[in-house]
């Protein structure tokens, strides 16, 4: 007797697993239309590749901030992972399972810092008391208004690389992102004193919200000129300089998924030629 045909879905969920596993993130998720199995366990695939790619293992970010006047002279800086808020292990129970909407909701953080060769260039040079700094990563940028100046630009460009032995030269290099942010007056001030709304604290490079800096804002009294006591019309029109200490570089987790898988085809694509060459 001829045994019967079997559909796809008749297969046991572990063999779908193993043949859904190799298709990207991008070829996953229509199939998740198909059926509420394949959701399922589209959803769980996608989950654990998000958990993987949230800490970018054996890639890293790296990021440029800078006054559009002084890209030359800016570094990168590297950003050490900090972790994902709301994201844990898959669940097997529906009712704990985060949605495809809530994993698409979900962010990074990353601290950037400063890189080691400017560490010990900062740590060469000595203190006041005589004595050496001691090794700094904290990265910082300034940001100066001149009068009646209500912002200030800075061009942030986000790359996820593979490093090599030598510095300068990565095995593979994604951008994330290469947008722009105005950094307006009346913010710089409120974060300084502390009394800006929380909802702002992030400025987004990109109108998705895809990738984001948070700083703590300090402002440089010493580049007050004039009278001590402003009136509130010369605080709006006096020139103010702004230490920026960079505190997160947040990115959306689906985001840098989708840029680990990009990194692996570069790579495969690379294998058996000389490391690629970025200017950065």
């Amino acid at each position: 007797m001829a045994s019967l045909p079997l559909n796809i879905d008749d297969l046991p969920s572990e063999i779908l697993i193993q043949i859904l596993t190799p298709l990207k993130t991008l070829q996953l998720l229509p199939l998740a239309r198909i059926n509420h199995r394949f959701h399922d366990l589209t959803l769980r695939i996608i989950h654990t590749r998000l958990t993987n790619a949230a800490f970018i293992p054996e890639h890293e970010l790296i990021l440029e901030c800078y006054h559009p006047a002084a890209k030359i002279s800016t570094p990168y800086l590297n950003c050490d992972y900090l972790g994902t808020d709301g994201l844990h292990g898959y669940e097997e129970d529906e009712e704990k399972q985060l949605s495809f909407a809530q994993l698409g909701q979900l962010y990074s953080r990353f601290r950037p810092v400063v890189q080691e060769d400017d560490r010990r260039t900062r740590r060469r040079h000595p203190s006041v008391s005589g004595g050496v700094v001691p090794e700094d990563d904290t990265a910082r940028v300034t940001v100066s208004l001149d009068d009646c100046e209500m912002f200030s630009q800075l061009c942030c460009v986000t790359n996820m690389v593979k490093g090599s032995a030598r510095k300068g030269l990565f095995l593979s290099h994604v951008n994330i992102n290469d947008g722009l942010v105005r950094v307006f007056r009346r913010w710089l001030r409120e974060r300084a004193s502390g009394t800006g709304n929380a909802r702002e604290d992030i400025l987004w490079t990109d109108r998705q919200k895809n990738v984001g800096l948070r700083f703590k804002v300090r402002e440089d009294l010493s580049a007050r000129t004039g009278p001590a006591i402003w009136t509130e019309q010369d605080e709006e029109d006096r020139p103010v300089s702004y230490e920026l200490e960079y505190q997160e570089l947040v990115v959306r987790t689906s985001q840098l998924l989708l840029n680990v898988e990009k990194a692996e085809d570069q790579e495969v694509q690379h294998t058996g030629n000389a490391i690629v060459i970025t200017s950065l």
